[in-house]
This record gives structure tokens, C-alpha cells and sequence, in this order.
């Protein structure tokens, strides 16, 4: 009796140390991840999956890097900076084609339209009214496509407005200035123009009819394959980071209003109108093949999205199988 008891002790703590062991190899191998973002509330999961500690607990040390929105950030990356970065569907879908799936898209972290406006001064009534008009966009930026697609459902045809380059900042104070008629752009830019000029601008129309609005996280290929536990632990953290924010909303509105200089009351608005997990899905896939369809129609891109190529859900499944649909 003693000598089994001895036996099934020592088994017991062997394989306590194996799992131990299998523990500690078990981890992200580097000892920091440069992540990069734009400067809004939309990264809001992967901010508190940081600020809460939750990337942490998984062996994740994430520093961020800041840029004026998430297409100037996809395009450092394709500079060689950073391990992960996260942009919206335009410049992910882009950059995704740009390198031939060098690139790849790792999880979607953000959903929503509304978020998406079109801002004009107040003699604009309807999308009519825009032709002949100077509008401002951000190339390379969801600005871009949702322009695109907003004059193309209302049948006006990009050679009957003129679009200005520039950035959401700018654009507040150019439609002030009656430098511009209009701009598209994500929020908070539009509650600020609103603040800015009063009565004599308004929000024409929203995003919600005209497209899906995503922030997908991307890394380079072969990343599962390399580092498996840095991107499992990302995906975990940033699903946590966004169960989290969508529980404690008005917490976390400070929280990441504090991260990108936005007031508490705009983050939550933001927050309050987005979806944030991780899931990929069908839905997810029809709305980028409609980016791409897009892409190709205005002479952006020959190339089609391949899943298998340009997304890696690996990691996902690592996490929960339940993630891929």
C-alpha cells in the first residue's frame, strides 16, 4: 500500500513537471511586440487587453506605436516596422494584396457602420447635390472606400466631384473654412466638425446601408508558424480586452479616451455602436470579398482575396475552434 502510494506520487509529480516544463517553453519569444495603430477609439479591445493587464498574464508584452490612422500604420509596416498592426478593412484587404500574402490578416477585432460619415456644409441637402463639389478623403484609408461606395450607390461617378487628399484633422477645419463642401471620415471627426462649425455644417448620411466598417489585426506570413503562443496570446487578450470594455463601458471609455486624447462621452458613443470579437466568419469574408470586388471595379486591384492565402486563422482556433465559422 505504501509503496503503490509512492508510485502514484511520484507519477503525479513527474507529470507536474512536465507540464511545467511544456509551460515555460510555452511562450511569446520575444521579450516586447511592437503594435501598431491609428489614433482613434477603435482599437479599443487590444488597448484594454494591455491596460487590464490581460496580455500580460499571458506572457505578452505589447508596446504600442501610434500613427495618424491605421493606413498610414499598414504602411510602416510594409516599411518592416512592427510585429502586428491593426487597420481598417480597406487598408487591410490592400495590404494583404499588395504583398501577395506576405502579409495576412490574423483576426477582426472591431464591427460597425455608423461610425462611417459623410459631413457637409448645411446648403448640401442630398448626395445630389455633392457633384461639382470639392470633398475631402484620405487616400489609402477607409475614407477612401466608403466615398467610393457612398457616390457609386447614389450614381454619381467619381469624375463629377473632385476629391482633396487630407487628413480627418484637416478636414474639420477645411469645411470650416469653406475650403471644402464635404469629407467622409470615421468618428469622432464628425461630432468635432459639428462642435467646430455649429449649425453650419451637419452629418448628411452615415455608413450603416453603404458598407460594414472593420479594424482587423495583420502580421506577417508565417508568424503562427514561428512565434505560435505570441499570436494565440494576442488573440486571446484582445478577446478578453474587448469582453471586457463591452461589460465596463464607461470605464473603459476613459480608459481609452485617456490612450487617444478623445473625450470620455465620444469614446463611448463610439464603443456603444461597435461589436467587438474576434470571430471569422462568413459574413466577415462576403464583406472584405466586397471590399476586393470594389478594389478591382475602380482600377485599385487586378488581384482577387484568397483565403487560404491571405488569412491565417490558425491562431484562432488555437484559442477556441468556436472563433472560426
Amino acid at each position: 500500500m505504501h509503496s503503490t502510494g509512492l508510485r502514484v506520487a511520484s507519477t503525479l509529480a513527474a507529470v507536474l513537471a512536465l507540464l511545467a516544463s511544456a509551460s515555460a517553453v510555452a511562450a511569446p519569444k520575444k521579450s516586447e511586440y511592437l503594435f501598431l495603430t491609428g489614433t482613434s477609439p477603435h482599437f479599443a479591445a487590444i488597448v484594454m487587453g494591455v491596460r487590464k493587464g490581460f496580455c500580460e498574464e499571458l506572457g505578452l508584452n505589447i508596446k504600442f506605436k501610434q500613427f495618424t490612422s491605421g493606413g498610414v500604420a499598414a504602411q510602416s509596416f510594409l516599411a518592416g516596422q512592427g510585429d502586428f498592426v491593426n487597420t481598417g478593412e480597406w487598408p487591410a484587404v490592400r495590404t494583404w494584396l499588395l504583398t501577395n500574402g506576405e502579409v495576412v490578416g490574423l483576426q477582426s477585432t472591431w464591427t460597425e457602420g455608423e461610425l462611417m460619415v459623410i459631413v457637409t456644409d448645411k446648403d448640401i441637402e442630398g448626395p445630389q447635390d455633392l457633384k461639382g463639389k470639392k470633398l475631402g478623403v484620405w487616400l489609402g484609408t477607409t475614407s477612401e472606400y466608403f466615398a467610393g461606395v457612398y457616390l457609386d450607390k447614389n450614381g454619381i461617378d467619381l469624375s463629377e466631384v473632385e476629391f482633396i487628399n487630407v487628413k480627418p484633422a484637416e478636414m474639420v477645419i477645411a469645411l470650416a473654412q469653406g475650403d471644402l463642401s464635404g469629407f467622409f471620415v470615421w468618428q469622432p471627426h464628425g461630432w468635432r466638425s459639428v462642435e467646430v462649425s455649429g449649425d453650419d455644417v451637419k452629418i448628411l448620411e452615415d455608413g450603416d446601408k453603404y458598407i460594414a466598417s472593420y479594424m482587423i489585426t495583420s502580421g506577417r506570413k508565417g508568424m503562427f508558424d514561428e512565434d505560435p503562443d505570441a499570436v494565440t496570446a494576442l488573440i486571446d487578450c484582445t478577446r478578453k480586452g474587448g469582453e471586457y470594455t463591452t461589460q465596463n463601458i464607461d470605464e473603459a471609455a476613459e480608459i481609452v479616451g485617456k490612450e487617444y486624447k478623445v473625450p470620455p462621452e465620444l469614446a463611448k458613443r463610439m464603443i456603444e455602436a461597435a461589436r467587438l470579437d474576434v470571430k471569422y466568419t462568413p459574413q466577415f469574408r462576403t464583406d472584405l470579398e466586397g471590399v476586393n470586388n470594389f478594389m478591382k471595379s475602380k482600377g485599385k486591384s487586378e488581384a482577387d482575396v484568397d483565403w487560404s492565402m491571405h488569412f491565417d486563422p490558425r491562431g484562432l482556433k488555437s484559442v477556441d475552434p468556436a472563433l472560426v465559422d
